[in-house]
C-alpha cells in the first residue's frame, strides 16, 4: 500500500538541488509536504533573510496574506516554531486561544487549523514548514509526527540547496572576476603595442576612457579586445 509520506520523502531524497533554482527547490518542498500530510491544503515556508522572517515560498497566493499579520506583530505559529524550534499546532482558528490576530486573518481566508514545524539542521533552525487546512482539528499527533519527519528531511535538502547556491554564486563571481582581469590585461597589452607605452600608462589610458565613456573598465577592455580580434 502506498505511503504518501514515504513517497514524498523518497522524492526529496532523489531530488538533486543543482537541477533547479533555490525558489524551485522550495516550491517542490511545499508540493511534497502537502502530499505527505494529507489534511493540508496549503503550504508555506518561513525563512529569515537579512534578519527578516517572511513567507518566501508558498503553494497558494493567499498564504503570504494569512502569514503577514504574525510577522507584523511577532506573534504567530510560524514565528514561534522558528524561534523555539518546536512544532506548533492550532487545532481551530475559530476557537479562543493564542495568536488571536493571526487566527482572525486565517479564519477570514478559510483556514481553520495550522501546523508549523521547524526545519532544523546541525542545531540551527533554517526555516519553518507551515501547513494549513480548511477544517477544524485537521492536525493531530500523527500529523505532527509526520510533519516533523518530513521537515527534518526537507531541512537537510534546503541546507544543501542553500550551500549549493551560495557556493555557485561565489564561484560565478570569482569566475567573472578572473575573466575581467584577463580581458583587462589583454587590453593593456593591445594599448602598449599600438601606442608604444608602458603598462602603467596603458592602464591609465584604459581608466581615462572608462571615465570619459562612463562605463566600467572591464567593459572598455572587453570592447578593445573584441575589436582587436575582429581586425585579425
Amino acid at each position: 500500500m502506498a505511503n504518501p509520506m514515504q513517497d514524498s520523502l523518497a522524492a526529496l531524497t532523489r531530488y538533486f538541488v543543482g537541477d533547479s533554482t533555490m525558489s524551485e527547490t522550495l516550491r517542490r518542498v511545499c508540493d511534497a509536504a502537502i502530499e505527505a500530510v494529507d489534511p493540508a491544503t496549503h503550504c508555506g515556508i518561513s525563512m529569515a533573510v537579512d534578519g527578516r522572517i517572511d513567507t518566501y515560498v508558498f503553494s497558494h497566493p493567499e498564504v503570504p496574506e494569512i502569514d503577514r499579520r504574525q510577522y507584523e506583530t511577532g506573534d504567530g505559529p510560524c514565528v514561534e516554531a522558528f524561534a523555539t524550534g518546536r512544532t506548533v499546532v492550532i487545532r481551530s482558528t475559530a476557537e479562543p486561544g493564542p495568536y488571536p490576530e493571526f487566527c482572525e486573518v486565517a479564519l477570514r481566508h478559510g483556514v481553520r487549523s495550522v501546523l508549523s514545524s521547524p526545519m532544523r539542521t546541525d542545531g540551527e533552525t533554517i526555516g519553518a514548514l507551515n501547513l494549513y487546512a480548511t477544517r477544524d482539528e485537521a492536525f493531530g499527533e500523527e500529523q505532527a509526527r509526520v510533519a516533523a519527519d518530513f521537515s527534518a528531511q526537507a531541512a537537510f535538502l534546503l541546507d544543501n540547496a542553500r550551500a549549493y547556491w551560495d557556493a555557485r554564486t561565489l564561484s560565478e563571481n570569482f569566475q567573472q572576476a578572473m575573466t575581467s582581469r584577463a580581458e583587462i590585461e589583454q587590453a593593456i597589452g593591445v594599448i602598449m603595442a599600438t601606442m608604444g607605452v608602458g603598462a602603467q600608462e596603458a592602464f591609465e589610458t584604459l581608466r581615462k576612457q572608462s571615465q570619459h565613456e562612463n562605463i566600467k573598465v572591464r567593459d572598455v577592455a572587453s570592447e578593445i579586445t573584441r575589436r582587436t580580434v575582429r581586425k585579425r
